[in-house]
């Protein structure tokens, strides 16, 4: 009797004395959060800890729970000498609890292994080019990658030159005689010059490269044709200039004036008729003055075959040309009190007097048409009509 009842107390007292290192039989234990830990310790003037201290596993034996709450103030311990080989985190809840624990899995409780980081691999990945086929298309698509890149420095290059070209042509090229002296180009072809430097004022023109040496800028072309370009224009059309260097054109009286003031220069004009006669008149001198004076003209020297129908050979009256203002059908600036010459006659824009010898830009007309105006020459062919005529200067070769 008396061996029974010893061995049912010490059962007893086993079972009371349990906790939670050994992980058997804890029925009475009751995993806590930490804000229930936190709220009863408040209350009971306890020990208030924060997530941080429940997390780092600082729980030891005791207290009335079976636990307490190992503070920062308490030493760090040794590990016990009975400590296990595998060590185990126990997740209740949000409340990790480091212990050492059997293999066996308590309801509510879930164990999980630490393993250790792997080691960061650094070394090469020896299998990155699986042969020569790999290297060929890597190498491929960077010959083509600098290719690309080749091309498109070369096109930005030649843009480059191009624009300096077109800089430099700007400040150098005031003329056709600029562009004789800078190629050994022969014929005729189209240019655009910049008057004023600034690209405002661009006018395209004829640049005649065989006529006399070459070196002549066209700055006015009459064509045969069944559509002509109407030269019966206002002021402002004489002014800047109309029509196409392709075809029928006046280059403007402005651009006229900026030429000739700039340097001396000679004009040449040819003619012909409608028989296929061909004439020329041509004066060392030419210039026109600025708007203010009307583009008054100026010539002299006169050398030729066709007559000298502007200056009348030195001999001035009432059809003279030379010294004339310009006159258009809403600019009257000639010298007859009657009339205006070119609204009058309808006969477009020139140096008129009363009025004149010639005249160039007259309605271009058939042989026979009518009443004798049109593009005329007096001085060769009177009142006939003239098939063509071009006006063209470059700098005098006697300045």
């Amino acid at each position: 009797m008396f061996l029974t009842l010893l061995l049912v107390t010490l059962l007893t007292d086993c079972s009371k004395g349990r906790t939670l290192d050994g992980g058997r039989g804890a029925s009475s234990f009751r995993p806590q959060y930490p804000m229930e830990i936190a709220d009863r310790d408040a209350h009971n003037g306890g020990i208030v800890i924060g997530l941080n201290d429940i997390q780092t596993g600082g729980m030891e034996k005791g207290g009335d729970d079976g636990y307490s709450i190992a503070t920062s103030e308490s030493p760090d311990s040794d590990p016990p000498s009975g400590e296990v080989e595998n060590n185990y985190i126990a997740s209740v809840g949000n409340v990790a609890i480091d212990e050492n624990v059997d293999n066996e899995e308590e309801e509510g409780v879930s164990y999980e292994r630490m393993d250790p980081e792997p080691e960061e691999n650094n070394s090469f990945d020896v299998d990155l080019f699986q042969g020569e086929s790999d290297l060929v298309v890597i190498m491929r698509r960077m010959y083509e990658s600098l290719t690309k890149r080749l091309n498109l420095l070369k096109s930005r290059v030649t843009s480059v030159e191009q624009t300096a070209r077109d800089i430099l042509a700007r400040l150098t090229v005031m003329d056709c005689s600029d562009l004789k002296r800078s190629t050994s180009g022969s014929g005729s072809y189209e240019y655009t010059f910049h008057m004023d430097h600034n690209g405002k004022r661009p006018v395209t023109v004829i640049c005649d490269m065989e006529t006399d040496g070459g070196g002549w800028t066209v700055v006015q072309r009459r064509l045969p044709h069944s559509k002509a370009v109407n030269f019966d224009r206002s002021w402002h059309d004489y002014k800047v200039g109309f029509g196409h260097a392709s075809t029928d054109y006046w280059v403007g009286l402005e651009n006229l004036y900026i030429w000739t003031n700039a340097r001396h220069y000679e004009l040449r004009i040819e003619l012909s008729d409608f028989d296929g006669d061909t004439a020329y008149a041509q004066y060392d001198r030419f210039y026109v003055e600025g708007e203010d004076e009307g583009y008054r003209l100026h010539v002299s020297g006169y050398s030729g075959t066709a007559g000298d129908s502007l200056g009348n050979e030195g001999k001035s009256d009432n059809f003279t040309a030379n010294g004339m203002m310009f006159t258009t059908h809403d600019e009257d600036h000639d010298t007859s009190h009657e009339i205006n010459c070119a609204k009058y006659w309808k006969i477009g824009g020139w140096w008129f007097n009363r009025c004149s010898w010639a005249n160039l830009n007259g309605p271009y007309r058939e042989q026979g048409e009518g009443d004798g105006i049109g593009i005329n020459w007096h001085m060769w062919r009177n009142k006939e009509y003239l098939r063509s005529s071009t006006m063209m200067i470059r700098p005098s070769r006697d300045p």
